[in-house]
């Protein structure tokens, strides 16, 4: 096997971490001749290669296998000029079974050598990428260990169902215990309960992976593009006295008190003639249809703005308060760019009506790669229900299976060159 190296840090910075992991991870002391430092402790030392100084750099020394990779690593320290870098690269890349890591190798490296899970794994570039406190708080429950807990404790359940069908089988030529049959049952329906649960509660959490989207809607002219460019800080929506001039969808993602969160101000809603606004109109009841949270705005206390029955969380606001004075019938809240107040408390409603659909219990599982393995094992369990005890204990037991082998797939799957390619290739070189 190759020993890897990569930069841990991409950018310009004043220190640069280059790691190097492998099992000629240890040559690194004849390659930049200095002496091997004790293990797991920093030491400083001149990194020299063909009698030439390359720079004085902090070196620290992991031997394996109590390492995140599994394999012997050490860490050069240097200084984050780029020819240091360069230097440091071209004396690696000059020996033999040493090459430059692919993207998140070492986490790879980590995960074949036990290290760690699938889900693990995952919760680390969830870290990487975290831009608010709530995707931070999910990637560090997922990192802990916790969604392995959850599958471990599903799976032993299959396997008590799998003893008590064991036992039937051997009753094959008897009577099958009724008392056997009636705990199984019942065992069964907990568990099919349980993961749906987890399922169903799943959107909320990839939600905060993924971004919640909240769509802003309303005739023209009703303040939309203005509380857009509030919301963003910056002017990225045309504001005119004209009616029907955002004709597409514009999108600004935001830290919205942890949660990450996409504004979409959208074409203002009318009968109209012209065929671009009608396109608009368009992709903005598709937009709708996707909305995590509706934001309804109105001057005229009309808040049916199409025919529709969207089951979605819909936020009525009365716009333009400081000309529209008067309380609205149906309004939830009321804005006007004038009024600073009143545009935190919509933004600060928004987040309560975010925090509200979080579920009571919390799903393990945070991304489509879990849920869907989690459906599979689903459906083979509701398979059963249609399966008579009596009569097909072989073809339980192998249902059984197959639903203990997905849920497994989440954490340690079996075909894993299948979904290699698609989670590390979202890892940046050098973790």
């Amino acid at each position: 096997m190759d020993t890897i190296y990569a930069s841990a840090n991409q950018n310009v910075s004043s220190i640069k971490i280059i790691r190097i992991s492998g099992p000629e991870a240890r040559k690194i002391t004849k390659i930049f001749d200095f002496k091997l430092p004790k293990p797991k402790k920093y030491s400083v030392t001149k990194l020299t290669y063909k009698n030439r100084l390359i720079d004085k750099a902090v070196v620290f020394w992991l031997p394996g296998p109590n390492t995140i990779t599994g394999e012997d690593i050490f860490e050069l320290h240097i200084h984050g000029s780029i020819i240091i870098e360069d230097l440091v690269y071209q004396a690696l890349s000059r020996q033999k079974k040493f090459r430059i890591a692919n993207k998140g190798e070492f986490t790879k490296r980590g995960f074949l050598n036990g290290k760690i899970d699938l889900s693990q794994a995952e919760a680390i570039n969830d870290i990487i990428n975290a831009e608010t406190e709530k995707q931070l708080e999910i990637a560090n429950f997922q990192i802990d260990g916790n969604l392995r807990g959850k599958i471990n404790l599903w799976r032993k359940q299959i396997l008590d169902l799998s003893t008590k069908i064991e036992l039937a089988i051997d009753f094959s030529d008897e009577e099958i215990p009724l008392n056997i049959e009636k705990e199984f049952l019942k065992n069964l329906d907990y568990l099919i309960k349980d993961i749906k649960i987890s399922i169903n509660n799943s959107a909320f959490y990839t939600s905060i992976r993924s971004g919640f989207l909240i769509v802003i809607v309303g005739k023209p002219n009703v303040g939309k593009s203005t509380l857009m460019n509030y919301i963003a800080n910056k002017d990225v929506s045309i504001v005119t006295e004209q009616p029907g001039t955002t004709r597409d969808i514009i999108e600004q993602k935001i830290n919205l008190n942890g949660y990450p969160v996409y504004f979409c101000d959208t074409a203002g809603v009318r009968k109209t003639s012209s065929l671009i606004e009608k396109e608009g109109i368009k992709k903005t009841k598709k937009m709708i249809k996707n909305s995590d949270i509706i934001l309804n705005l109105s001057v005229d206390n009309d808040f049916e703005l199409f025919s529709d029955n969207y089951d979605k969380k819909i936020i009525n606001v009365r716009s333009k308060s400081d000309i529209n004075t008067k309380p609205f019938t149906n309004e939830d809240t009321s804005i006007s760019i004038k009024n600073k107040k009143e545009m935190e408390k919509l933004l600060k409603k928004i987040t309560d009506n975010i925090s509200s659909l979080e579920p009571r219990e919390s799903s393990f599982l945070v991304n489509k790669r879990q849920v869907d393995s989690a459906k599979n094992a689903l459906k083979a369990l509701k398979r059963i229900k249609n399966i008579s005890i009596f009569l097909e204990t072989e073809l339980i037991a192998e249902e059984l299976r197959l639903s203990s082998s997905a849920l497994s797939s989440i954490t340690n799957p079996i075909d894993i060159e299948e979904i290699f390619d698609e989670i590390f290739s979202n890892f940046c070189i050098g973790k």
